[in-house]
């Protein structure tokens, strides 16, 4: 019988690696750092070898993306604070550019942040035609600047949106454009607590997460707080920021403000544990809203920018309101107070009437849960990943 010396035997061949791919994530506020951390990690379970690179916040660094630079610290809102930042905001972007031509990513997923995005897919387009252009989180184009749509048919392969009617509404406005709804990756994050009870004592103060946002807001919760307090003694104020950064921001400003007359606490993060055990949550309209809206805290919304942005904003914008919640509802579900009207006296006036009358706040928290239903269940950020994986395997890039 034959033997066999192992020793001198071919060793079987090792499988072959898969294709390397690598993705270029750009997001540049503090709720497009936390859509892109899920999405990091959402991709990292579908493909764990890929490489995640580019521009974010510290919640996309610490999710494993090679990050350039945080781009969400310098986050700001309103015409003349763009002016202001141009030359700034124009050195990021040609770093982020000479980032991509150098790596050469099979995809580039851009996260929200329109302004700076949608110039960033025109510059992709032309100069890496072979790499797919891939967009999460629609700009809001069917609330202004619906005019955008024709420019995004040319430089997107793929649009994700997580809002249940725009999917329809970009079938009517742009046939031609690749679009995918995947639901609201809100909803993989936060999760409502049934049977919870508030105290009815405590209220949530959110003013923002852009430095912009928390320098013009706090100082009027803050004032609204102290009213509220002199005509309701023994209420509890939880003042709650985004991040770190954030939260030094309030609490520096907080120093240059009237003394409190009330309890505050400061927390980071919109943790459903921190606004489930609120009454009434006074808030920047923006992501943090619709945060409120899924845990089931009432809210009223606040917001207020330079004059200038509000008269531009106001000829532009063709919805009636600024709350997404609203919006989606098509009235006015939650109270709004902005601009002239976010006053600290007509905030403290709406927000003890609120806190008074247990009836309104059920029926508002039923009829925005209702609203909530129509997102979708979770699981917004595996087919986000499953998406863009599937545009990205489109790559001409070798």
């Amino acid at each position: 019988m034959a033997t066999i010396d192992l020793a001198s035997a071919p060793l079987p061949k090792p499988p072959e690696p898969a294709e390397s791919l690598t993705l270029l994530l750009v997001a540049g506020e503090a709720s497009g750092d936390a859509h892109g951390a899920e999405l990091i990690q959402a991709l990292r379970q579908e493909r764990p070898g890929v490489r995640i690179i580019g521009v974010g916040g510290p919640k996309m660094a610490a999710a494993g993306q090679e990050q350039l630079f945080d781009l969400s610290v310098h986050a700001v809102v309103g015409i003349t604070q763009v002016i202001r930042h141009y030359f700034k905001f124009r050195y990021f972007f040609g770093r982020v550019l000479a980032l991509a031509r150098k790596e050469n990513p099979q995809a580039t997923v851009l996260i929200d942040y329109p302004g700076f995005n949608l110039r960033l897919a025109a510059k992709l387009r032309s100069e890496l035609p072979g790499s797919r252009t891939i967009f999460y989180i629609s700009p809001q184009v069917w609330a202004w600047k619906a005019g955008r749509v024709k420019a995004m048919e040319k430089w997107l392969d793929l649009l994700l949106v997580i809002l249940p009617f725009e999917k329809a509404w970009f079938a009517q406005a742009s046939p031609q454009l690749n679009v995918n709804f995947v639901g609201h990756p809100m909803l993989d994050r936060v999760k409502r607590i049934e049977g919870a009870e508030p105290n009815p004592e405590t209220v949530a103060l959110l003013p923002g997460s852009r430095r912009s946002e928390v320098e013009s807001h706090l100082p009027i919760l803050w004032e609204a707080a102290r009213i509220m307090t002199v005509r309701r003694p023994g209420l509890k104020f939880v003042l709650l920021s985004p991040n770190e950064k954030v939260q030094d921001l309030s609490l520096a400003l907080t120093t240059h403000l009237p003394a409190p007359n009330f309890s505050v606490e400061f927390n980071v993060g919109y943790a459903v544990s921190h606004l489930s055990r609120c009454a009434l949550a006074i808030v920047a309209s923006g992501t943090a809203s619709l945060e409120c809206a899924v845990v089931g805290i009432p809210q009223i919304v606040v917001y207020r920018v330079d004059p200038l942005t509000w008269a531009i904003g106001r000829r532009l914008v063709k919805v009636n309101h600024l709350s997404m919640v609203n919006v989606m509802a098509g009235e006015e579900v939650v109270p709004e107070l902005l601009q002239e009207k976010m006053q600290p006296d007509a905030i403290a006036s709406h927000a003890l009437e609120l806190l008074g009358n247990r009836k309104r706040r059920e029926a508002m928290k039923q009829r925005v849960a209702d609203i909530v239903a129509t997102l979708g269940g979770p699981g917004a950020s595996k087919r986000a990943a499953q998406a863009i994986l599937a545009e990205a395997a489109l790559s001409q890039v070798r």
